[in-house]
């Protein structure tokens, strides 16, 4: 088995596994213990509990279809093809919105959404979600606090790029290929990330057939663009 094309020992592969599985199990349990707490502090109207119950349980659900993938092979190992899927990506940039919202308000981050309509992409949509999820919740935790993050998506006939911008300090030239290797993390404002989650989204990306990079964004800090196959 390879990890991102090198090989790798069973002890190796053991720790990756570990490591990986921890990282992408936090994001949802993370999201569902934020709804929750907020929906235990009271004072919201019934249409907003509601709301957040759904959201939480989509999550739920969505942890579960998580641990059932990972029983099936890591996350990191692109040696072979997931099945053939598609989805609706502006329907799934606003579930991963929702997704986040919670850390989103720790830290006064607003997301702006400027997905278009009925953007079909081919890939499964939980991988969807959670290749988006890494790559925002990067720009929540390293962009600006009480800052901005703008999500694109836009599409041809050929692909389907969804852009992630952040206001914060920014990937250096020299680690914007090194930055997607796994255990590979970036200082930006002072924060030091485990190296994961990045290696996650170009995995998700080459076993879609797609790719991830990363430039400078116009609010100052970094723009990262997931590029998949429509359909």
């Amino acid at each position: 088995m390879s990890v991102l094309g090198a090989a790798v020992s069973p002890e190796q592969l053991m720790r990756t596994m570990v490591a990986t599985v921890g990282h992408e199990l936090r994001t949802p349990l993370t999201s569902i213990r934020g709804y929750l707490e907020t929906l235990l502090e009271g004072g919201l109207d019934a249409a907003t509990v509601r709301r957040f119950l759904e959201t939480a349980r989509r999550e739920a659900l969505r942890l579960g279809r998580l641990v059932d993938g990972m029983l099936a092979f890591s996350p990191l190992d692109v040696s072979r093809h997931a099945p053939s899927a598609s989805c609706d990506a502006p329907e799934q940039v606003r579930a991963t919105i929702e997704m986040l919202e919670p850390l989103a308000a720790e830290r006064g981050v607003t997301i702006h959404n400027e997905c278009c309509d009925e953007l079909s992409v081919r890939i499964d949509a939980d991988a969807f979600v959670h290749a988006l999820a890494n790559l925002v919740e990067n720009a929540i935790k390293h962009g600006g606090a009480d800052g901005t993050i703008e999500l694109r998506c836009s599409g041809d006939e050929q692909w389907v790029t969804t852009s992630v911008e952040d206001d914060g300090g920014g990937i250096a030239p020299s680690q914007q290929e090194t930055i997607f290797s796994f255990g590979v993390s970036s200082a930006r404002s002072g924060s030091f990330g485990s190296g994961i989650g990045l290696a996650v989204v170009r995995a998700i990306a080459e076993r879609a057939g797609g790719d991830v990079c990363v430039e400078p964004s116009p609010l100052g800090g970094a723009r990262f663009v997931l590029r998949l196959p429509a359909g």
